[in-house]
């Protein structure tokens, strides 16, 4: 087989699509990477930033959290609603108003989170709880636009399989961007503060500038006519009915197994991202090399896009249930093995052996991307699920993509509101002591501290793998009843659109 003939063939098994063309798919990739991107910029580092050079201390970072995440749970619903309402003729589509709008605020307050305004906490507590309140906001909009966006154009369950994998891959690649890039400038500026501080900057800068450039795709390679073909144009008639919200739109989502049991996963799956987070603070302070992280994070990525391309075989064989239930209990191994420092705790004998534990770091991450895929395939069953529960039960068809989207979402605000507490509360209990605005060197942390970090770090990401697993126990949604399921919501399907057929016909002889 030829070079160009392998091509062909990888090109048939990532990329081809049937549901929606090479040009919107990669136009939603690289809105996912630019939004990934800007995501992992302040979610990874803008914490860190925020004790060690703003001065911020624990209780108001906690305060900061709770606020942000509970203005939060206001947007989903007004997005999801937006979304799914029919286009007016004349007018645009409000997804693709979305796209237009949420890169410029989503992008200018990411770089702003890095400027240290002041000498004085209070003050820059505000500035931060200000423009992370906005860059939540228009955050939310972004995530629910490209979320709504890939369930209502993508419906085959083969190329389901295709479209969320390379999706899975642009989302990796634009989370480890930041990761890969900042500590190695940040080692090479030394221990001076002032250099440190303009190393995050002009990297927040630099993923600004690309971070547009990359969420505008969307907008610009999808046009108006998809969106509202999408959407569905408003033809103005007299008997014309508009689109609400009701008593069985909320019990199809609250009956709805499949959607329950992954949110579920998602509250459990918390306290596991509260070890990423904790990632900085046990590499620059408890291993004392912030160094590593780039190579532990380049074996990471690299593991995890190699376990990312093998979803379109793995799939055949295994459900996104088991490719999800599979990846934690994998990746619980793992952390067991940190656990073990813990016995008779040494910080010089963990430094002295630091590779050890970021090796399981690396390898504990293979599953990661992988996930994320059989995530959005299972996310996306669920509208299936949906519907096929509506009509059976209701007798109407309830597939509201914007609508479990923003569901979803408000489930994330919900496990980031508990994610919070928790993790500043990590803070409180083991003693992290932040910053002074100003100073030339770091806060230097006790032993009894950065032993603690390490206790939590170790146990969360055991505990934290082991409960999503076992949530998937409860999930009845696969093998044979799924395949009976789909099979009656494809008759289901058929017969709606004779029915429809058959009413356009007495219309027209009507008329």
């Amino acid at each position: 087989m030829s070079f160009k003939q392998k091509l062909g063939v990888l090109k048939e098994v990532y990329i081809n699509n049937n549901s929606i063309s090479n040009r919107e798919q990669f136009g939603i990739v690289g809105g996912l990477f630019g939004n990934a991107m800007g995501q992992d910029s302040t979610d990874t580092f803008a914490d860190k930033f925020e004790r060690t050079y703003m001065g911020i201390d624990n209780a108001h970072m906690m305060a900061k959290g709770n606020v942000k995440t509970v203005l939060g749970f206001f947007i989903p619903p007004v997005a999801g609603m937006l979304y799914d309402l029919p286009v007016r003729p004349g007018r645009r589509s409000s997804l693709r108003t979305a796209l237009q709008i949420a890169p410029i605020p989503f992008a200018i307050t990411s770089m702003l989170l890095f400027v240290v305004p002041s000498g004085n906490p209070l003050f820059n507590f505000i500035w931060t709880l200000f423009f992370s309140i906005f860059f939540s906001i228009a955050d939310t909009f972004y995530d629910i636009a490209l979320s709504a966006l890939s369930l209502k154009m993508v419906k085959d369950q083969a190329d389901r399989k295709k479209f969320y994998t390379l999706e899975a891959i642009a989302t990796t690649l634009g989370s480890m961007a930041p990761g890969g890039v900042i500590p190695i400038f940040l080692h090479l500026v030394g221990d001076d503060t002032k250099k440190q501080q303009s190393v995050y900057f002009f990297m927040a800068l630099g993923f600004c500038i690309i971070g547009i450039a990359a969420m505008y795709a969307p907008f610009l390679t999808i046009k108006e006519k998809a969106f509202r073909n999408i959407q569905g144009e408003v033809i103005r008639k007299e008997n014309e009915t508009k689109v609400t919200w009701n008593r069985h739109t909320v019990l199809a989502i609250l009956h709805n197994r499949p959607f329950i049991i992954l949110q579920l996963a998602t509250i459990f799956e918390l306290i596991r991202q509260i070890t990423y987070r904790l990632l900085n603070y046990l590499y620059e302070d408890v291993f004392d090399d912030f160094a590593m992280k780039p190579i532990i994070d380049a074996i990471s990525g690299t593991l995890s896009y190699i376990g990312l391309m093998g979803v379109p075989f793995i799939g055949r064989k295994l459900s996104p249930r088991t490719m999800l239930a599979g990846g934690y209990l994998y990746t619980a191994c793992f952390y067991a093995v940190m656990s073990l420092f813990n016995i008779n705790f040494s910080l010089d004998r963990l430094r002295k052996w630091r590779y050890l534990p970021g090796l399981c770091i690396g390898f504990a991450g293979v599953p990661n991307a992988a996930q994320g895929a059989a995530k959005r395939i299972m996310m996306a069953e669920t509208t299936d699920y949906m519907e096929w529960y509506s009509e059976k039960h209701y007798g109407e068809a309830i597939r509201s993509d914007g609508f479990i989207s923003a569901a979803q979402n408000i489930v994330g605000k919900f496990a980031s509101l508990l994610k919070e507490n928790l993790y500043n509360s990590v803070f409180m209990m083991v003693g992290y002591r932040e910053g002074t605005p100003g100073a030339k060197t770091r806060t230097i942390q006790s032993n009894e501290t950065l032993r603690k970090i390490y206790l939590v770090f170790s146990l969360f990401g055991l505990i934290g793998d082991l409960l999503p697993a076992s949530v998937f126990l409860f999930d009845n949604y696969r093998g044979k009843r799924k395949e009976a399921i789909l099979k009656e919501l494809e008759e289901m399907r058929a017969r709606r659109a004779e029915a429809a057929l058959a009413a356009e016909e007495v219309v027209e002889n009507e008329g």
